[in-house]
C-alpha cells in the first residue's frame, strides 16, 4: 500500500492520550503510596512526647499534635519543624507528656497511625475524582457497541434525555466539579463555619490572657496555586481550676503584628483547647476575607448555583427545542 496516507483524528488521539496519562498518573500515585506504606509498616518506632499542642488555624481546626524528642526550640507548624506530629484526638487525650507514642519512621520522619490513615483516605478520594475521565472514556466506547447502546437507550427514553452525550458529559464534568466542591465544603468550609458559630454564638466562654511563647510564619503554596503566608502564635494560658494549656493559634497579619508578649483570648470552659482571639479590628476582618478558604467557599457556592440550573435548561432544551 505504497503511498497510502494516514488520516489522524487529532481529537480522538488527544482523548486517548489523556486516557492513558490519567491511568498512568492514578497507578503511579497508588504505587508510590503503597511503597510509602510498606516502608512505614516495616519501620515501627516509638518517640517520647515532650509537649502536647492543639493547632488552631486562622479559620479551621483543631489539629491535635504532639512534639517529640528533646524539647524543640519552635512549635510553629511548618515543613521545617519535623518535631510536630499530628495525632488522632483519641490518642491526644490518652498520651501524657513524658510517655512514648507509637508510630513509624520513613526517611527520618515520624508518622503516627492516624496520619497514615488520613493520607490513605485523601489518596482514595482524589483517585476517585481523577478516575472520572477514564470511566467516562470507557463508557463512551462501550456505547459504540449496538447492544450496549440499545440497552441504555431504553433507560434514556425513561429519563427523557440523550443518554450517549449527556451521561458522559455529566460524569466527566459535573461529577468531577461536584466531587471537588463537596470535598472542599465538607472539610475546610464546614470547619470554618463551626468555628465561627462557636466564637460568636457559643456558650460557656471565659476570658483569659495568654502568654506568647513563640511566633512564626509559614509560606505555603496554596492548594489552588500561588502562595499565602500563614501566621501563628504559640500560646500558653491557664484556665480556671485546670492545668496550663499549650496551643498554636493561627492569626491574621494584623493581630500577628499587634501583640508581642500577651494576647487576650476567649476559651470554651468545656474544651479549653478551643480558643479564639478576643478582640478583632476592622483590618482583621479584611485579612479574613482575603483568605483562600473564604475565596474558595464563595467560588464553590457560585459553581453550585450555576450547576444546579443546568439540568433544568437541558430538560427545557430537550422539551421545547430552545433554552
Amino acid at each position: 500500500m505504497k503511498g497510502r496516507k494516514w488520516n489522524i483524528s487529532w481529537p480522538k488521539f488527544f482523548a486517548f492520550a489523556a486516557f492513558i496519562f490519567m491511568l498512568y498518573t492514578i497507578y503511579d500515585n497508588w504505587q508510590e503510596h503503597q511503597t510509602f506504606i510498606d516502608e512505614a509498616k516495616s519501620n515501627p518506632a516509638e518517640e517520647k512526647v515532650s509537649r502536647k499542642f492543639v493547632v488552631l488555624d486562622l479559620l479551621e481546626g483543631p489539629r491535635y499534635s504532639v512534639q517529640i524528642g528533646v524539647m524543640p526550640e519552635s512549635s510553629i507548624p511548618n515543613d521545617r519543624n519535623s518535631s510536630m506530629v499530628g495525632v488522632a484526638r483519641e490518642v491526644f487525650g490518652q498520651v501524657a507528656v513524658g510517655e512514648d507514642i507509637s508510630g513509624y519512621r520513613v526517611d527520618g520522619k515520624f508518622y503516627t497511625e492516624s496520619h497514615l490513615n488520613e493520607e490513605e483516605r485523601w489518596l482514595y478520594i482524589l483517585m476517585a475524582i481523577a478516575s472520572l475521565y477514564p470511566v467516562g472514556y470507557i463508557l463512551f466506547w462501550l456505547l459504540k457497541i449496538s447492544r450496549v447502546r440499545s440497552a441504555f437507550s431504553q433507560i434514556s427514553k425513561l429519563l427523557r434525555f440523550s443518554l450517549i452525550g449527556n451521561i458522559i458529559f455529566y460524569l466527566i464534568l459535573f461529577g468531577g466539579l461536584l466531587g471537588l466542591i463537596y470535598l472542599f465544603l465538607s472539610t475546610y468550609t464546614k470547619s470554618t463555619l463551626e468555628n465561627g458559630y462557636e466564637k460568636f454564638f457559643g456558650d460557656n466562654h471565659a476570658k483569659a490572657n495568654a502568654i506568647i511563647l513563640d511566633r512564626g510564619e509559614d509560606l505555603n503554596w496554596t492548594r489552588y496555586g500561588g502562595n499565602q503566608n500563614e501566621y501563628y502564635l504559640s500560646l500558653i494560658y491557664k484556665p480556671e481550676n485546670a492545668e496550663s494549656v499549650f496551643i498554636v493559634k493561627g492569626v491574621t497579619l494584623h493581630t500577628y503584628n499587634k501583640y508581642e508578649e500577651e494576647i487576650p483570648i476567649v476559651y470554651n470552659t468545656d474544651n479549653p483547647y478551643q480558643v479564639f482571639i478576643r478582640d478583632m479590628d476592622f483590618m482583621d476582618f479584611i485579612n479574613i476575607l482575603m483568605t483562600e478558604t473564604v475565596y474558595m467557599t464563595l467560588i464553590s457556592i457560585i459553581l453550585l448555583l450555576l450547576l444546579s440550573t443546568i439540568p433544568y435548561f437541558l430538560w427545557k432544551k430537550n422539551k421545547t427545542g430552545h433554552y
